[in-house]
């Protein structure tokens, strides 16, 4: 059920104490966020963050899965505190819906059946701003190093400044082995809804860099993106 190159990501995972992620390892569509909005004092959802690994260690030797599929309980905070539509996880579902041209389900989570999704930031927090960023380095270096991250045809960067492209820095292509040209898709919608498409030398790869995907994202930025992977994944088939 697992390749080699995740249950060695999960085995670092477990020895080094680092996030691994959550959804399908096997899907081709990977969303890196920028980190996971649990509060300090969310003590449940801070553990289920720090046993995340381990969790993932259970499901290699017992070949099972995570639930991929699920409806929203009324209970949960994503309707508790009417944040579907504006949190991430309601983004990556709408995102997915256009990438395989599927009718939104209310409160229904399946995109995880065809992404798998991690953090680029390994320091969860509720807010961005009072984030602890200290080891953003060593995730990328991480990211950069594990066979598992670099064998994705498809990366969303759903992270904005957290990660560099520019005259003087181009992390994005140093650490997934793209490059960006004028003539690749692309789009500013307005000064804090845009994205990027970087491809590698043979084409095979799309490393999509765009803000992150909550609040005030327009309906067309993720309709666009979803676009460009959804041809990008008709190509490889071809």
């Amino acid at each position: 059920m697992y390749k080699d190159d995740f249950k060695k990501f999960v085995s670092n995972g477990v020895e080094n104490k680092f996030h691994i992620g959550t959804g399908n390892p096997n899907a081709q569509i990977l969303f890196i966020g920028k980190e996971s909005a649990i509060a300090d004092d969310n003590t449940e959802g801070q553990k289920w963050y720090e046993r995340n690994a381990g969790h993932w260690q259970n499901h290699i030797e017992n070949n099972t899965c995570e639930v991929l599929s699920y409806p929203i309980p009324e209970d949960h905070v994503f309707r508790r505190e009417k944040s579907w539509g504006k949190n991430t996880w309601s983004k990556y579902q709408r995102l997915t819906n256009h990438i395989f041209e599927k009718v939104e389900r209310p409160y229904h989570i399946d995109f995880l059946e065809n992404v798998f999704t991690t953090e680029i930031n390994d320091a969860p927090n509720k807010n961005t701003s009072t984030a602890d960023k200290s080891k953003l380095n060593e995730r990328k270096l991480l990211f950069k190093e594990s066979d598992f991250i670099q064998n994705f045809p498809v990366v969303v960067l759903a992270c904005s400044n957290y990660i560099k492209n520019n005259k003087n820095l181009r992390e994005i292509d140093e650490i997934f082995g793209v490059k960006y040209e004028d003539e690749y898709p692309k789009k500013v919608y307005n000064k804090t809804n845009w994205f990027f498409s970087h491809y590698n030398e043979d084409g095979t790869k799309l490393v999509i860099h765009t803000r992150q995907l909550s609040v005030d994202v327009k309906a067309d930025l993720l309709k666009d993106i979803g676009e460009v992977i959804r041809e990008h994944l008709k190509k490889l088939k071809n």
